[in-house]
């Protein structure tokens, strides 16, 4: 097997330490939103395609259900270090491995057979997971051009603010598209269609926040490489906003999203590192 990629233990185990940190920090509707848009985004991506030699046997799901789900917050980084060993590429990971994991906690979740605690505890680390993952991909040289697309978090009523600040970026010499109004759906299937380097996210306040962090997830399975911006007032008064969604950087006003997409389009490819500046 070939194409396995970097594989760093130690980051792996910082970011599922992190994600249980935070996790004990989030209101139960944060929760739930995060658990419900990872078990079905990612049991979506579920690829039956891949060469039978990068398919894991049910027993190798199993053993990382049961990893997921257990009180060890890095049970499941022996795992996941064995299989990188055995030459497992970034899509047979991601698309097989955990693809089939939270397919199945969905399917143990549905039927009662998991708590609703446990799910949230698997799916906190199913996503710390893929956040680290996508570090050891081949990807494609980054689209640094200045242009972004800016979207408004589902639910928000107020888009005047991030209507405006499209024109100012405009007058700034960014190309932006601006989406306001749309579902979640709609805005993750619009998005899909389209390879943005950066997304800016606009929320109000706390009440967007499981909207907000529902959509980071989506979007940071759909779109590994893209840099995601929240601004808006709930950068403010959401404290570890970055490492409670995974975006790559927060702003409450204008002058601090711009400076944020500068730095943004400056590092490139190397956008993963956690801005705890935000």
């Amino acid at each position: 097997m070939s194409g396995a990629g970097v594989f760093d233990r130690q980051m792996l185990e910082v970011a599922l330490s992190e994600i249980e940190t935070v996790r004990r920090t989030l209101p139960e509707d944060v929760l739930s939103a995060l658990a419900q848009e990872v078990v079905q985004r990612v049991a979506v991506n579920l690829r039956a395609s891949l060469a039978a030699d990068f398919i894991f046997s049910s027993q190798d799901v199993e053993s990382l259900c049961a990893a997921l789900l257990s009180d060890d917050p890095h049970a499941a980084v022996g795992l996941f270090e064995k299989a990188h060993s055995d030459g497992y590429s970034y899509d047979a990971l991601c698309l097989s491995y955990l693809a089939v994991a939270a397919q199945r906690l969905g399917e143990r979740w549905e039927n009662d057979q998991t708590s609703f605690y446990r799910v949230t505890v698997a799916a906190g680390r199913i996503y710390a997971i893929l956040r680290i993952l996508r570090l050891g991909r081949a990807t494609a040289t980054p689209d640094l051009r200045r242009s972004a697309i800016f979207a408004s978090v589902p639910g928000e009523n107020h888009t005047l603010g991030i209507t405006i600040a499209a024109d100012l970026a405009r007058d700034r010499g960014w190309d932006i598209e601006l989406f306001v109004g749309l579902s979640h759906d709609e805005l993750v299937q619009t998005l899909e269609q389209r390879q943005p380097s950066l997304i800016g996210l606009s929320a109000s306040g706390k009440r967007s926040l499981p909207a907000l962090t529902k959509l980071i997830v989506a979007l940071r399975i759909s779109h590994p490489d893209t840099h995601i911006l929240v601004c808006g007032q709930i950068a403010a008064s959401t404290a570890g906003l970055v490492g409670v969604t995974g975006a790559d950087a927060a702003a409450q006003d204008f002058s601090g999203a711009i400076a944020q997409m500068e730095r943004l389009l400056e590092i490139g490819t190397g956008h993963f590192a956690l801005d705890r500046r935000a």
